[in-house]
């Protein structure tokens, strides 16, 4: 994995405006392409670790940023979703920041503004989304929202979430998909291709999932062209109550 933070040189006690305060967490590394630097490509529990240095040493937001799932069957691939809240588990929701939602919504025009999932594992059964849907009210899941939400909440930062449907609610992923993306964040096509073999049954519901995926990555690449490098983050300039850094600084954690 590998995270580069960069904040601007500033007097301690003024107000800043940083050029690289906002940490956008994405689970693939194309959407890490897309949405630049500072990206963390999510790795588990070393996710957690990694941001909460990365606040430390200043960053002021953490966006999820990428594509998800859809569980209201309302919702089509390229739909954009802003939260309005992050479902993390049974009893545990976390507030997105409003006035960053806001901002989002103003900037992504048509995006729809309702509650997401953070969920550990990918919803693999039409009954299951269906259910999530009706118990939780969330409209579409991902599986780094919940990371972003929690380390924000415990460090009391603002968090936005700003997803792309890939998937619609009422379409089955295929075995082929549910395989683990690799470290980088790429997926591993070799496995991929030997359960395409094994099954090439698969093969109708991998072409519609190719279908969606390129609706889903120009919707998350116009997204991102209208956000900007600071993805609407509205908190640029204000005063900090933790000491500002006043060189530059760059945190590079590369896994083995």
């Amino acid at each position: 994995m590998t995270l580069h933070v960069t904040v601007n040189d500033a007097q301690t006690g003024a107000p800043r405006c940083d050029v690289k305060a906002v940490i956008a967490v994405v689970g693939l590394a194309i959407e890490a392409r897309i949405a630049g630097a500072p990206a963390m490509i999510a790795e588990g529990d070393r996710t957690a670790f990694y941001l909460r240095d990365a606040i430390r040493h200043g960053a002021r937001g953490i966006i999820s940023f990428g594509v998800c799932g859809g569980l209201d069957p309302k919702l089509r691939p390229g739909n954009i979703v802003i939260a309005s809240s992050v479902f993390a588990a049974k009893d545990e929701a976390y507030p997105a920041d409003l006035p960053w939602a806001e901002e989002l919504l103003r900037m992504i025009p048509g995006a729809s503004y309702s509650a997401i999932a953070g969920v550990a594992s990918p919803m693999t059964s039409l009954e299951e989304r269906r259910d999530f849907h009706g118990i939780s009210g969330a409209v579409a899941a991902d599986m780094e929202s919940q990371i972003v939400a929690r380390i924000a909440s415990e460090l009391r930062i603002p968090f936005a979430v700003c997803r792309v449907v890939l998937n619609p609610a009422h379409r089955k992923l295929p075995r082929a998909a549910l395989i683990d993306i690799g470290p980088a964040g790429k997926p591993e096509l070799r496995k991929i291709g030997r359960s395409l073999v094994h099954d090439p049954g698969q093969l109708p519901g991998l072409t519609r999932l190719a279908v969606d995926s390129v609706m889903a990555v120009m919707a998350l690449r116009s997204a991102k062209r209208r956000l900007g490098a600071h993805f609407g983050f509205p908190h640029l300039c204000s005063r900090d109550r933790v000491p500002i850094p006043t060189r530059a600084l760059e945190t590079i954690a590369t896994r083995a």
